[in-house]
């Protein structure tokens, strides 16, 4: 059976997120920037970048040697589109690459890499996961930071709405919403109606990982100092914050 991620994530799942604009990518990254101080002529990897918001971001913030990595073609085909008519590529490097983000094919590369808008917890065993968490230490210089913008377990749990509906002008959009039965994963999924009536289904499914979950397995992978906040603005994380974010460093052998 073919994985949901790699069903859903293609050029139709971005009329999905329509709302999360490249305005509000640039606002991530400037906040990242201000948190982490990621050096701008370094190499930098974007995991899980998808349709290429946030590399467009960092291009017009100068950073010189990006990376994007995703497994989607279609969506690494609309962010070669969108970064070939940006106004201030020339002079930047920008690689996409297709690749599996529990395989990241590099080796002490990278001074930074970014995992942004909960692109984590996808697999279905925890082994999986973790795979991810090693590889991009892997990829990582030593010293080298990063960065993971995910969701906040107890929040999600507390707040879980189990259908909503929106309907526009030329189609109509159902979510339903649920916890597996071991309360370890969310599970969401989208139908899409036309207004000819056509249904497009798309499938969610992330592992609810708890704060001492995600340092436990940052430690375990090669991580040092590691710190968490509650946004990328750097507020402190509680139970009532809307994201989790954790920044770590790459531990000397």
């Amino acid at each position: 059976m073919i994985p949901w991620y790699e069903r859903s994530f293609r050029r139709e799942y971005l009329n999905l997120y329509a709302h999360h604009t490249l305005s509000e990518a640039r606002s991530d990254v400037r906040a990242i920037v201000k948190l982490i101080s990621p050096p701008r002529e370094e190499p930098l990897l974007d995991l899980g970048c998808g349709a290429g918001r946030h590399l467009l971001a960092l291009v017009e913030l100068g950073f010189t040697k990006l990376v994007g990595l995703d497994l989607s073609e279609e969506l690494l085909a609309v962010a070669a589109e969108r970064l070939s008519l940006g106004d201030d590529i020339c002079g930047r490097e920008v690689r996409l690459l297709r690749a599996d983000m529990r395989d990241i094919p590099f080796e002490d590369e990278f001074a930074t890499v970014l995992s942004l808008f909960t692109s984590f917890g996808y697999f279905e065993k925890d082994e999986e996961n973790e795979a991810v968490l090693t590889a991009i230490c892997r990829s990582l210089r030593v010293g080298g930071t990063f960065l993971i913008d995910y969701m906040n377990r107890d929040l999600v749990i507390a707040n879980l709405v189990p259908r909503d509906e929106m309907t526009f002008s030329d189609r109509f959009v159902q979510n339903c919403r649920c916890l597996t039965h071991d309360g370890r994963r969310i599970e969401k999924t989208t139908t899409i109606t036309t207004e000819a009536g056509a249904k497009r289904e798309f499938h969610e499914s992330v592992r609810l990982y708890s704060l001492l979950e995600m340092r436990q397995m940052l430690t375990v992978s090669g991580f040092v100092h590691i710190r968490s906040y509650g946004s990328l603005g750097g507020e402190c994380f509680g139970a009532e914050s809307a994201r989790l974010i954790m920044v770590a460093e790459k531990r000397e052998r």
